[in-house]
C-alpha cells in the first residue's frame, strides 16, 4: 500500500499533467479560432485637402477653383431668376431665349472649368501619389484612405491617431 507521501506526489503529478494538457488544448483551440494579434493589413489615412494646400502649386488650384465657383454662381443666379419668371408665366420670348443661352453657357463653362482644374491637378496628384507611395510602406500601411471621405462615408467609426500619415506626406512633398 502506498504511503501518504507517495499518494500526495502521484496526485500532484496527475494534477500537473492535467493542467499542462488543459493549457495545451486551450492553446490549440485558441490558435485555431483567434485572429493574429498583429493586423496583417494596416489602414492609414491622409487628409487630401491639407496635402493639396501644402503642395507648392496648391494655391494656384485653390484660387482657380474659387474663381470658377464665383463665375458659376453668378451664372446660376441669373438662370434662377429667369427660371422663376418662366415658372410664374411672366417670361417674355427674350427671357426664354436668354434662359436657354445662359443654361448652355453654364454647361459649357462648367466643362471648361472642370477640364482646367483637372489639368492643374494632374501634376499635383502625381506628386501626392508618389509621396504616399513612398511614405505608406515606411509606416506599414497597406491601404491609404482620404480621411474626410472615410469619415463622411460612415464606414470608419474610429481610427487611432497614429494611422494618419498626412504630415509625413506633406514633408515628403516639400522635400521634392
Amino acid at each position: 500500500m502506498p504511503t501518504l507521501k507517495e499518494v500526495f506526489v502521484q496526485t500532484r503529478f496527475i494534477a500537473k499533467t492535467i493542467a499542462v494538457l488543459t493549457v495545451s488544448l486551450w492553446g490549440v483551440a485558441a490558435a485555431q479560432t483567434t485572429p493574429p494579434a498583429t493586423p496583417t493589413s494596416p489602414i492609414c489615412f491622409v487628409n487630401a485637402q491639407l496635402v493639396l494646400e501644402a503642395h507648392p502649386d496648391g494655391a494656384k488650384v485653390l484660387e482657380a477653383r474659387k474663381a470658377a465657383q464665383t463665375e458659376l454662381q453668378g451664372l446660376a443666379g441669373q438662370i434662377q431668376v429667369l427660371q422663376q419668371k418662366i415658372s410664374a408665366g411672366s417670361a417674355t420670348a427674350a427671357d426664354r431665349q436668354q434662359y436657354e443661352t445662359l443654361v448652355r453657357t453654364y454647361q459649357t463653362r462648367t466643362k471648361t472649368l472642370q477640364d482646367q482644374q483637372n489639368r492643374l491637378l494632374e501634376p499635383i496628384t502625381r506628386a501626392v501619389d508618389a509621396a504616399v507611395t513612398k511614405i505608406a510602406p515606411l509606416r506599414g500601411c497597406l491601404v491609404v484612405l482620404d480621411r474626410s471621405i472615410a469619415a463622411s462615408s460612415g464606414l470608419v467609426v474610429y481610427a487611432a491617431q497614429g494611422t494618419d500619415i498626412t504630415n509625413d506626406v506633406i514633408a515628403e512633398l516639400q522635400r521634392r
